[in-house]
């Protein structure tokens, strides 16, 4: 339906506006700038790509288009619009299986502009052409890229509305939120249409620098926000964990010395269950005990991460050694009753069977920072250390228990502390910490 009525579109405006020498010279000029800026950017835009996924995605080819908008008849506007959209999908997203997401992509834009066209015409003297300086026109021109970008908003987060039947409207809300960029190339796109509409084709250079800074910032925003999470359980990954951890105990520091608990956990015999089982059930099982940490600690205080294979970290801030040890027991307990289930086939008979996989945990449970030394780097490692000797005494104590320098829970047997264990895990942060 959004092909036909964009194709319709487009055959019904052409008629209306004359095309003009001056207009192919500045379709060229638009077309190429679109490609030019596609070209230096293609490694960076390859890498924002692939972050994206299949989300949200914007590579600033609005600087071009709205240009187009603004300069050319919309025969020709549509003409610059395809030309950008083909060029980037054959340089930066060929590898995708799906090019009908992206003729789908090129027409929603065709379609808003040819409506914003519309609007241009019905109020700016001008047009096709740079307005004049009269307010009235650019507060039309406002309204036309304005309804431009509505358009092709809505009509994209319809569609991924209609392939992802779980999407809430709090993500298309996330999304809203990430347009940012497209605001500041409609931006960009008016200082390019000036540039060339009044000469000023050194002012382009300026425009592609701008360009270049909102590419790589984005990407880099991007990252912060979502790299930062483990891919297979969705919890923060050790370099994150190491960063944020460090602020909240400089943070505690600063407060006078709050007390943070960390918490080191380790999936027992997570070998034997990856050898008779196999390495997908040993994800899943990952993913379970991902699940059961979150479950059990604050949403929007406490700090889950994935140290390395097995083990979880969870940094607990403003809590007493006896709420620690308890979130622990909690963690512990849910683990011990969640099962990984799974379904293997007979390969003689051709049965199916379901197999029940059971998890138990380790945790050692630790209290800093020291006063003495709660620096955020110092008192991190030592809250690190500390829990990962908690850990090993648990795990050389028979497994599924909680350890902590607290008198041992009911559940937790395990001898005293050893002084020679050794912490691998704190050696790890050390590492990552210089």
């Amino acid at each position: 339906m959004v092909h036909l009525l964009t194709l319709g579109s487009v055959l019904g405006s052409a008629w209306a506006f004359p095309l003009h020498a001056g207009h192919w010279t500045v379709a060229a000029i638009l077309a190429v700038a679109g490609v030019l800026h596609l070209e230096m950017a293609r490694g960076i835009e390859r890498l924002r790509a692939r972050e994206a996924g299949q989300g949200p995605y914007h590579d600033l080819k609005t600087v071009w288009n709205v240009a187009a908008l603004l300069l050319l008849p919309p025969l020709l506007a549509t003409v610059v619009i395809v030309a950008t959209h083909t060029y980037g999908y054959l340089r930066i997203h060929r590898d995708d299986n799906n090019p009908h997401r992206w003729v789908y992509s090129c027409a929603t834009v065709v379609l808003a502009s040819q409506i914003g066209a519309l609007i241009l015409t019905a109020g700016v003297d001008t047009f096709p052409g740079f307005p004049s300086p009269d307010l009235t026109d650019w507060l039309i021109v406002t309204a036309a890229t304005f309804v431009r970008w509505l358009v092709n908003y809505l009509l994209v987060i319809i569609v991924a509305g209609l392939m992802r039947p779980e999407m809430t409207f709090k993500d298309a809300f996330v999304q809203l939120s990430e347009q940012g960029s497209e605001a500041a190339a409609t931006c960009l796109a008016i200082g390019a249409a000036m540039s060339i509409a009044f000469g000023y084709y050194p002012v382009l250079l300026g425009v592609y620098v701008i360009i270049a800074v909102l590419q790589q910032t984005s990407f880099y925003h991007r990252w912060k926000r979502e790299r930062p999470f483990d891919p297979a359980t969705a919890v923060y990954t050790r370099t994150a964990f190491i960063e944020i951890a460090r602020s909240i105990l400089d943070r505690a520091n600063f407060r006078g010395g709050d007390q943070v608990g960390c918490l080191l956990l380790d999936l027992d015999r997570f070998k034997k269950i990856n050898d008779t089982h196999g390495h997908h059930v040993g994800d899943q099982a990952l993913v379970q005990l991902a699940k059961a940490i979150k479950h059990e600690i604050r949403e929007d205080k406490d700090l889950a991460a994935r140290w390395g294979g097995e083990e979880f970290v969870v940094l607990v801030p403003e809590v007493t050694h006896a709420q620690l040890c308890e979130v622990a027991e909690r963690i512990r307990h849910r683990v011990s009753i969640t099962q990984v289930v799974y379904t293997v086939t007979d390969e003689d008979t051709g049965n199916a069977a379901t197999r029940n996989v059971e998890m138990t945990v380790s945790i050692g449970a630790a209290m800093g920072p020291n006063p003495d030394n709660a620096t955020g780097r110092e008192g991190l490692l030592e809250i690190i250390n500390e829990a990962d000797k908690l850990m090993y005494s648990a795990k050389n104590s028979g497994r599924n228990r909680v350890c902590s320098t607290l008198p041992p829970h009911p559940t937790d047997t395990s001898d005293p502390i050893q002084p020679s264990v050794q912490s691998a895990v704190a050696e790890e942060a050390s590492r990552y910490l210089q």
